[in-house]
């Protein structure tokens, strides 16, 4: 079971914001997931976890990174983040971007590149759309 890393820190984050203890955190595990250890959570798993901490009372705080500039590279953030479930992955996507277009991040997409990152994206959001309707 493999979990996003930014799922993983979001726990770490929660669990020392509600200042638990480690044996109230693992016991917190086992009764939701039913495991004692963040790395062996699925991301399913690590959603009801930090489902539980919001319960608890923590709130996650936005994001204070900031948008992109260009118009063209925040649909590229917003499609990929439509196609996965779970917070960003911003290493997912630069790796997306360097395997099709060869350069390290979609800030440095030249606008026909990013164009052809959308349409690729779309695609493919339409094709697990297709998929999960098919089932």
């Amino acid at each position: 079971m493999s979990t996003h890393p930014a799922m993983l820190q979001k726990i770490q984050i929660a669990r020392r914001q509600l200042r638990l203890q480690d044996a109230e955190y693992r016991a917190l595990l086992v009764r939701v997931a039913g495991t004692d250890s963040a790395k062996d959570l699925s991301d399913r798993q690590a959603g009801a976890v930090i489902a539980e901490f919001q319960r608890l009372g923590w709130q996650p705080r936005a994001s204070t990174r900031a948008p992109a500039d260009r118009a063209d590279v925040r649909k590229i953030y917003a499609v990929w983040g439509a196609l996965h479930a779970g917070p960003l992955d911003r290493d997912a996507l630069r790796a997306w971007v360097h395997g099709r277009f060869k350069v390290s991040a979609p800030e440095f997409l030249k606008p026909a590149q990013a164009r052809q990152a959308i349409e690729q994206l779309k695609a493919w959001q339409q094709r697990l759309t297709e998929e999960r309707s098919r089932r």
